[in-house]
């Protein structure tokens, strides 16, 4: 119980990570204070004889700066390079009044931070920083007639200092890059593995069907035509119908390619084009155009052509399911360019069409959901003469 309480917390702090830092901050000052207590502070006077500064040598200065160390590390995780930017001139401030412990693990800290929760870029350029810094203190007291031995030996405490906060971070950076990389490569192929069943799903379960029913209505066509002598509308039906089939049969096979990642997809990756439009209204309705022509408006984008006329597709079986009469395809084009299309036609029961045509329904939420990916919308609603309207815009930066 008392483990599961620990792990608990210590996922609460992990999704809260000012929380955290507030924690740390406090603990570093509590632990600050105790060494202060203790005589924990003027480390490096005695070696180097530093010269004295009143009261701030004695407490005041330390206690002083360790509260400004300790407000910084509340930032720790979320701003590391400004804490340790601003924590090294307080270091400094602290060295030259004598140094004490408390500052001095909170620098580590800050140094530690930088590297494991900072930016790629930031941590190369810290890097580098700390490599010239020891480059030019290791030239600088190697020209350095008569150096004393208590420089140097404060300068390769400080440089241990430094080197086990940067490496404490850097292999902690790396493990969880690490982890991140291998969880990255597991969730691919789980997703990979998610992709090929569905796609074996779609060609035992639908494709064959769809196949099957394409076959059954070219064998109705040739039955009813020795039977008797067909109609030509029924005739034309049935060879929509037939069209139907192969497209839809065509297009599983393209979805089924595309989750199989097949790179050969030969013919069937061909976009919808206009024209197909027309033939997903049945016989005896018709599809008016009006204003400018879609296809020369929505080839002005090649990028979002695709993504868009498969929305107008979408919305304009919407329409036909649940609508009756002819449906009107408007098409206007802005002087700065953006395309607005409007799908138009009169519902068949207004009373029990408004809930299968309206925004909650599967096709406009289809429609929706295609057109938020290139940053265009789309609106459908009843009107007050007992129409349906459906509204489609694309941005004006994509015909910029």
């Amino acid at each position: 119980m008392l483990w599961s309480r620990l792990a608990s917390g210590t996922h609460r702090l992990n999704a809260r990570p000012r929380t955290r830092d507030t924690i740390v901050a406090v603990a570093y000052l509590v632990l600050g204070l105790l060494l202060l207590q203790f005589g924990g502070y003027g480390i490096w006077a005695a070696l180097l004889s530093l010269p004295t500064m009143g009261p701030w040598s004695t407490g005041s200065g330390f206690l002083l700066l360790l509260i400004l160390m300790s407000a910084l590390a509340t930032l720790r995780s979320s701003r590391p390079f400004l804490v340790l930017a601003l924590g090294t001139p307080l270091t400094a401030v602290d060295f030259f009044l004598g140094g004490s412990l408390g500052v001095v693990l909170l620098f580590a800290d800050f140094v530690y931070c930088a590297f494991r929760y900072g930016g790629d870029r930031g941590v190369r350029t810290l890097l580098v920083t700390i490599v010239v810094t020891i480059a030019a203190t290791a030239l600088t007291l190697l020209l350095w007639p008569g150096v004393s031995v208590r420089i140097v030996t404060v300068v390769l405490q400080w440089a241990l200092i430094v080197l086990i906060g940067a490496l404490w971070g850097w292999n902690v950076r790396s493990e969880r890059q690490r982890t991140r990389a291998v969880m990255s490569a597991e969730h691919r192929q789980a997703t990979q593995q998610l992709r090929q069943k569905i796609a074996h799903d779609l060609h035992d379960l639908v494709a064959n069907q769809i196949a099957v029913a394409g076959l059954n209505i070219e064998a109705a066509r040739l039955r009813l035509g020795q039977m008797t002598e067909i109609s030509a509308e029924a005739d034309e039906s049935l060879t929509q119908a037939a069209h139907g089939a192969d497209e839809a049969h065509r297009q599983l096979r393209r979805l089924i390619a595309v989750l199989t990642t097949v790179d050969d997809l030969a013919d069937e990756t061909a976009p919808l084009r206009i024209q197909h439009i027309d033939d997903l209204v049945p016989i005896g309705r018709t599809l008016v155009r009006e204003g400018a022509d879609l296809d020369v408006a929505l080839t002005a984008s090649p990028r979002s052509a695709g993504v868009a006329m498969r929305a107008i597709h979408e919305l304009v079986v919407n329409a036909v399911k649940h609508g009756e009469g002819d449906i009107v395809l408007r098409t206007r084009v802005g002087e700065s360019g953006p395309v607005t299309v409007q799908i138009e036609n009169r519902i068949a029961s207004p009373g029990a069409s408004r809930t299968a045509i309206g925004r909650s329904g599967i096709g406009i939420s289809g429609a929706t959901l295609l057109l938020g990916g290139i940053g265009a919308s789309v609106e459908s609603a009843p009107t007050g003469d007992g129409c349906w309207r459906a509204g489609l815009a694309l941005k004006e930066e994509q015909y910029g």
